[in-house]
């Protein structure tokens, strides 16, 4: 059993009878080694009035390995709305209660981000007790410039958003980090391929500190190829070289981060709908920033080939 008696979590009173607030903890679990766990997690687990967890079930095992045995409330996307009142008024009234997500640190891709703005607001100590993270491990190994790199999350699964943003990481310049589903992966894959993408290097983190953790170094076609035949499963994180680091390792600076082969692409797929090569060209320049005279001289290259094509089919 922990020894509490030096650890001074409960809100507990002041002299002129107002009840001091609880303290929210944001608690780092392990990404799927137990050994992960810090002494400091585990401590605070046991100590605050209850946990609220993202899968109760999930953190049931968890404690049960820990030897901890505290009440658990589920705090998951669905509920977590419905759960803020309750949440800041036992903090208000003195409790401390720590959250916890599947794996790694809540909030990041997690719940909990809504309840520490809630906390602020309402004037109540946070503290995080750090710990795994595939974000931060993944860029870790991936050998890409550290110094600079942002992190997506997980990319809109379809529609506008998604060509939004694809478009925009063709073009940043620093180290993209982001989360994908074994069952969006291929996709994600083909689409960076396609988006001017296809020469950068990248890491695939898969099952971070599990007993089939895998690392596997790429450049996006190469991974596009791989998964072609490979069935992805497991959790994924995926670390991109950023359009600097392109630059300064090929020596081949592309316009707004799109090769040739991938604006004859997307010139090809406008022409297919049934526009010409001068609004094909304007469409192109306006999705890309890529300047128009250049997509038309393609859109006649695209044209020219078609032509030999067709002639030597011919023959």
């Amino acid at each position: 059993m922990v020894d509490t008696s030096k650890i001074d979590i409960s809100g507990g009173g002041s002299p002129d009878g107002v009840v001091a607030r609880g303290t929210l903890y944001l608690v780092a679990t392990p990404l799927g080694n137990l050994k992960d766990m810090s002494p400091r997690a585990k401590e605070m687990l046991d100590c605050v009035d209850y946990i609220a967890a993202e899968d109760t079930r999930r953190a049931a095992r968890l404690l049960s390995s820990l030897g901890v045995g505290n009440r658990l409330i589920s705090y998951f996307e669905q509920n977590m709305h419905r759960r803020h009142d309750m949440l800041i008024h036992d903090l208000l009234e003195g409790k401390s209660i720590a959250v916890i997500s599947d794996a790694g640190m809540p909030c990041i891709s997690d719940p909990g981000e809504e309840l520490v703005r809630l906390a602020i607001e309402n004037e109540i100590t946070i503290s995080v007790i750090p710990g795994p993270s595939a974000l931060v491990s993944a860029i870790a190994v991936s050998g890409f410039d550290t110094t600079r790199f942002v992190f997506e999350g997980f990319l809109p699964v379809k529609g506008k958003a998604r060509k939004i943003r694809l478009q925009a990481l063709a073009t940043e310049q620093r180290t993209l980090v982001f989360y994908e589903a074994p069952h969006r992966i291929r996709r994600t894959l083909a689409d960076l391929a396609t988006g001017g993408m296809e020469s950068r290097r990248l890491v695939i983190a898969r099952e971070l500190t599990k007993p089939y953790e895998e690392l596997l170094y790429f450049t996006v076609v190469e991974a596009n190829r791989y998964y072609e035949t490979m069935n992805p499963k497991g959790e994924f994180t995926i670390a991109v070289e950023g359009l600097d680091e392109y630059h300064s390792r090929t020596g081949e600076p592309l316009e707004s981060g799109y090769t040739d082969q991938a604006l004859r692409q997307l010139l090809d797929q406008r022409q297919s709908t049934g526009l010409g090569p001068s609004s094909a060209a304007s469409a192109v320049a306006k999705e890309t920033g890529v300047d128009r005279n250049k997509l038309y001289q393609l859109t006649l290259e695209l044209r020219d080939d078609m032509v030999k094509q067709e002639e030597n089919s011919g023959q």
